[in-house]
């Protein structure tokens, strides 16, 4: 995503939050709509959906540790946006979250960031939340 459109993709996910809403907030209110209900809201994979999934959501606050302490930022984008298919997954329990968010959105390049902005946001807080 260039400069200008992380700047227009910020303006406009703060005019949808409360005036004193920090990139923090934007990034933990993504993850808790769209993440939690499987991954649980601290990461560990047991939200409230755990027990209806063929799999175990992953802990996703060990995800640093297992890629030998550097936090795999691009790989859980792609995860996240559905590029990279995870193996666990097996019939794809992970909704493919990047078609989600492209249907929300639309198609022009200053939607597309906005996507690109909501995978950010989302891998930001994943990252935030690493056991250490």
């Amino acid at each position: 995503m260039s400069g200008w459109g992380a700047v227009v993709l910020a303006t406009a996910l703060l005019c949808a939050l409360p005036a004193r809403a920090t990139e923090k907030d934007m990034a933990k209110a993504m993850y808790e709509r769209y993440c939690a209900s499987c991954h649980g809201t601290d990461g560990k994979g047991d939200g409230a959906l755990k027990n209806f999934l063929t799999s175990k959501p992953t802990d996703l606050t060990q995800l640093t540790k297992q890629a030998g302490g550097q936090f795999p930022f691009v790989r859980v984008m792609q995860i996240i946006d559905g590029t990279e298919a995870v193996r666990a997954h097996g019939t794809s329990d992970m909704p493919v979250w990047g078609e989600t968010f492209r249907r929300q959105s639309g198609s022009t390049a200053a939607e597309e960031a906005e996507v690109r902005g909501k995978l950010m946001l989302i891998t930001e807080y994943i990252r935030a939340i690493q056991a250490k």
